[in-house]
């Protein structure tokens, strides 16, 4: 059982008499911080740059299983980043992106995303990291009911009439004949691992060329994991424009403050050539949307560092471009999102179809890597301003 559903089933049975959620969850808050440099050391190494490596060296080993999918992900950056792959001052980089993560927070692709390199430490400071945005989420959502969420799955139940798509839920050996009605009748589908994210675990399925027989391939879904199952979405012409081979999407984030429902940032993503998922950590590009008219208002950006003014594969300039029916995206987020009992921040993934605009996926705390680096700014004191008139849950 992988640490995400072990978290699940754990997190969505605290119960909320005598307070026990409330403690249980500022405790998960707290532990954010278990991994993070004192501010003695932070504010040495702040002061002379020269003493980070010796700095950082004794936790690098002390915390080194907890930091192998962060060096993993760095050294892929610098592998691959054509920003990055050819300089010489490796391993300075290196002391500088785990010096970044451990005084700070921040995931080596925000490192790269924000051009933190080329910012003081007070620069440094004003922008939202990994750590933050869970803090943050963690303080305005309701633990529990956030887990409902995490579970693509249960997540699809929940919000079924804005998916606007047939899909199933694949578990036990008792759901053999949902499969076979389902794919009977989409031979072609989306199989998504229900604890995955940012597009890992997710891939276009035809039944017809697995090269496998149906009920072998029911049983080794089975056997591996619980597994959600959609019908194929199409998309209109407008956004399939960018790249035909990937559903592009917009992400739509929601915070819940004492004004009502509000949306304060929001971009699109759109996969490269050949590519099925638009994510940025899966290769796609990011750009920015001015909430109000629904323009597209920034360049292209991947999380290799990389900026385009038009799509690479397409030639379709990105500023100014027109999301179809803006505002019904945005009433369709904020209708949703006043629903929702204690859960003060979401992000929403939505594809345009001949439905309209229908829901993707609901993220429960979902990074805010994408606002920042299209706007090229940190949004920590603006974040700060909205927390600040939302209700607290811990």
């Amino acid at each position: 059982m992988n640490k995400k559903r072990l978290c699940y089933m754990l997190r969505s049975r605290y119960p909320e008499t005598f307070g026990i959620r409330k403690k249980l969850q500022g405790l998960k808050v707290k532990r954010l911080y278990n991994y993070v440099l004192s501010q003695n050391v932070i504010l040495e190494c702040e002061r002379d740059a020269s003493k980070k490596k010796a700095a950082i060296k004794p936790y690098l080993i002390k915390w080194s299983k907890k930091l192998i999918p962060t060096i993993k992900e760095m050294e892929d950056i610098l592998d691959n980043s054509p920003i990055y792959k050819n300089r010489l001052d490796k391993d300075d980089l290196r002391t500088d992106i785990m010096f970044c993560k451990l005084a700070y927070g921040f995931l080596p692709s925000e490192y790269i995303g924000f051009e933190l390199e080329d910012k003081s430490p007070e620069e440094r400071k004003e922008y939202i990291s990994d750590i933050d945005t869970n803090v943050f989420g963690y303080s305005v959502n309701n633990i529990r009911i956030l887990q409902g969420y995490l579970d693509k799955g249960e997540c699809a139940k929940h919000f079924n009439g804005l998916f606007k798509r047939e899909f199933i839920i694949v578990k036990t050996v008792r759901d053999y004949q949902v499969f076979v009605n389902f794919v009977n009748k989409h031979p072609i589908f989306v199989e998504k691992k229900v604890f995955s994210g940012m597009g890992k675990g997710t891939r276009l399925v035809n039944i017809n060329e697995i090269g496998m027989d149906k009920k072998d391939y029911f049983k080794m879904l089975v056997k591996d994991d619980k597994y959600l199952l959609e019908e194929l979405v199409i998309q209109r012409t407008e956004m399939a424009k960018f790249n035909e081979s990937s559903v592009n999407t917009v992400r739509c984030i929601t915070f819940k403050t004492r004004n009502g429902v509000e949306v304060p940032y929001s971009f699109m993503r759109t996969g490269r050539k050949g590519a099925f998922v638009d994510n940025g950590g899966s290769g796609g590009l990011l750009i920015g949307i001015d909430v109000i008219t629904g323009k597209l208002c920034t360049d292209g950006y991947d999380e290799y560092g990389s900026r385009y003014e038009s799509h690479p594969d397409s030639g379709i300039v990105f500023k100014e471009y027109q999301i179809p029916k803006w505002m019904e995206l945005v009433e369709l987020c904020k209708g949703a999102a006043k629903k929702e009992r204690e859960i003060g921040y979401l992000s929403w993934d939505l594809a345009y179809t001949e439905n309209g605009w229908i829901v993707i996926e609901v993220n429960e705390v979902g990074q805010l890597i994408g606002p920042q680096i299209v706007l090229r700014k940190g949004i920590k004191s603006e974040l700060k301003k909205y927390f600040q008139n939302m209700e607290s849950v811990i």
